[in-house]
């Protein structure tokens, strides 16, 4: 059983967001880095689950699975993507993704069946990892729900919230993380599954693009070189960078992955003469002139700035720039 390095590194992602040195924590779990270079290369499983518990152990105040689910990097969507590339509705996603999930994740088994009204996601750890590694399989579980709507948003554009999910696992305070995050109902303590509209099954697959993702990987990583500082501002704008484009830029879930409260994460932004929304309109504006630059698509900027739709990435640019994107790009 193995995932791919690509996958295995939003774990590893998790170790900065916490405050942990990566260097450390790699020597620590005999992990070598070659492995990592490549987004393709297997990790195999027993390396996948030490480096979960692993990283518990240091802050097992946190729900590790959910953030990592939820806050997937441009270069793992790329990945998944170059998977989902023929498909044309996510009907096409999901009857293809029992075949295609292995190419990045043999951990986990998937299945998926649809009623009268309903379609049904179902997922399974394999029973040799849940056996071994039960605190890592939690974290797992956990982090699927977040995969599949980053999943979904990278490939249509579109938030798409489910009709229900859930979890093996007990609520642990009301309303439980995993409630605020998927906004939606939870059952506790039933296998895992996530409930949709039958219908959303005919959403077009419009965002399977691999060239567009690798500009974005590349520019992002340019703007992330250059954000060194560590105080609080720069912190939160290195945290946007690294989720953008995603389902959820929301202050409440910056702050939640930031393990602070949104008042103690607001008083440290106003202390520096800033704010959240301030942090977020300056990365969505330096990466609108970039991706203009790249003659990337206006649809397609507007996914990757982690906007609702097209004209709500005009009306931004308009605000910001005083004038709409496709004169700035003719006089570019």
């Amino acid at each position: 059983m193995y995932l791919t390095a690509g996958t295995y590194n939003v774990i590893l992602r998790q170790v900065s967001l916490l405050g942990l040195n990566e260097s450390e924590v790699l020597a620590e779990l005999g992990v070598d880095n070659s492995l990592l270079e490549n987004t393709t290369n297997k990790v195999d499983a027993n390396v996948v689950g030490h480096s979960i518990e692993y990283i518990v152990r240091q802050r097992p105040d946190i729900r590790i699975g959910l953030t990592m689910g939820f806050n997937f990097p441009v270069s793992v969507i790329g990945v998944i993507l170059n998977v989902y590339q023929n498909c044309r509705t996510l009907k096409d996603v999901f009857d293809k993704s029992p075949l295609y999930a292995p190419a990045v994740n043999t951990i986990c088994l998937f299945s998926n069946h649809t009623d009268e009204h309903f379609f049904y996601h179902t997922m399974k750890v394999a029973d040799e990892f849940s056996e071994k590694y039960p605190v890592a399989t939690k974290h797992i579980y956990e982090s699927q729900y977040g995969i599949i709507l980053q999943l979904i948003y990278a490939l249509t554009g579109k938030r798409i919230t489910p009709i229900s999910v859930s979890t093996l696992y007990t609520q642990n305070t009301s309303p439980d993380l995993l409630e605020t995050f998927v906004q939606c109902p939870v059952k506790f303590g039933e296998p895992f599954v996530m409930v949709f509209e039958k219908d959303f099954m005919q959403t077009p697959v419009i965002n399977a693009n691999a060239e567009l993702l690798s500009i974005a990987e590349r520019l992002v990583s340019q703007l992330l070189e250059e954000e060194q500082l560590q105080i609080t501002s720069s912190i939160v704008r290195r945290y946007i960078l690294q989720t953008i484009p995603g389902i959820n830029l929301s202050l409440k879930s910056t702050a939640c992955n930031l393990n602070m409260s949104e008042r103690t994460l607001q008083r440290k932004l106003i202390s520096e003469n800033t704010s959240y929304q301030n942090i977020l309109d300056g990365v969505r504006k330096e990466l609108a002139k970039k991706y203009l630059e790249e003659n990337v698509s206006f649809v397609e900027i507007s996914f990757l700035l982690g906007f609702e739709s097209q004209s709500a990435f005009n009306k931004f640019f308009k605000k910001h720039f005083g004038q709409k994107p496709t004169r700035y790009r003719d006089k570019s």
